[in-house]
C-alpha cells in the first residue's frame, strides 16, 4: 500500500505505526521525491480490514503528525468523551506509543450502497430554502443519524437544502468547525462515515440536497500542515 506526503522544505520522513511497533527503522525511511517537495514509501505486508495507526516522523525535531489526507484520525484527548452509542467499536489510541493525532490506514475501502443519490435532482437555484445546522445543538446526541431520524420536521418547513456547519476533524469536540485540523476525516464526534452517508442518502430521498460549510484558510495547532 503506497503512502505519500507533500512535505516541502523538510529533509528526512519516516513512517511509524503498529506495522514497525512505532520505531524509526530504515525500511520505513521514505524516498523523497526528485522535486524535494513529496515523499512516499510502499507499506508491505498489510493485512486487509485491519485498521493500522501510523504518523510521520519529520527531520531532527521528530515533528509528529497525522497523514494530512487520512480520513480517519485518533485523538487521546477527545475521543474518551465520544459515547459508543455514536462512534461504536472505534479503535483505540495507541497510549504509550504515540502523542499527537494518530492516523487510521485500512487497505479495504468501504463500499456504501447509495440507494437515492445516484439519480438525485438537486434544487433550482431560485427556488433554494436553505437550512443552516450545528450538529452539535441541533439534537441533544448530536450524531447523523438522530438528524436522519429528524427529517420530517425540516420537511415540513419547505426546507429543500440543508447547509451543515463544518464536520470536518476539528480541534476538541464541541466546536462550530472553524477551527480544523484535517479536510478528509470526518469529525468522530457526530458518528462513522457510515452514518454520514445514510443522512445524505435519505436527504436524497426526500429532495433535500446537503452542502458543507468548509473553511480552508482556519487551520489549527493540530493541523499536520501547521505542525510542519
Amino acid at each position: 500500500f503506497p503512502v505519500t506526503i507533500y512535505a516541502p522544505y523538510k529533509e528526512f520522513i519516516y513512517v511509524v505505526g503498529d506495522f514497525n511497533n512505532w520505531e524509526m527503522s530504515p525500511q520505513y525511511y521514505m524516498t523523497k521525491s526528485p522535486s524535494g517537495q513529496k515523499f512516499w514509501l510502499q507499506l508491505n505486508n498489510l493485512t486487509k480490514g485491519l485498521d493500522y495507526r501510523f504518523q510521520y516522523y519529520i527531520d531532527q525535531e521528530q515533528i509528529k503528525i497525522a497523514d494530512p489526507y487520512a480520513e480517519k484520525v485518533l485523538d487521546s484527548y477527545n475521543d474518551p468523551f465520544i459515547p459508543s452509542s455514536t462512534y461504536p467499536n472505534l479503535t483505540p489510541f495507541p497510549v504509550g506509543k504515540a502523542t499527537e493525532y494518530a492516523s487510521v490506514l485500512n487497505t479495504e475501502k468501504e463500499i456504501f450502497n447509495w440507494q437515492h443519490s445516484q439519480n438525485f435532482l438537486k434544487p433550482a437555484v431560485e427556488k433554494l430554502f436553505i437550512y443552516e445546522l450545528l450538529t452539535r445543538d441541533f439534537v441533544a446526541k448530536h450524531d447523523f443519524q438522530t438528524i436522519k431520524d429528524t427529517l420530517d420536521y425540516l420537511q415540513k418547513l419547505g426546507v429543500n437544502v440543508i447547509e451543515l456547519m463544518p464536520v470536518n476533524e476539528f480541534e476538541g469536540n464541541e466546536s462550530w468547525g472553524y477551527n480544523p485540523s484535517l479536510y478528509f476525516a470526518l469529525d468522530k464526534y457526530y458518528g462513522t462515515k457510515e452514518s454520514f452517508k445514510l443522512f445524505i442518502d435519505e436527504c436524497h430521498r426526500r429532495g433535500i440536497a446537503v452542502v458543507i460549510d468548509m473553511v480552508l484558510n482556519h487551520s489549527f495547532g493540530q493541523s499536520p500542515m501547521v505542525r510542519m
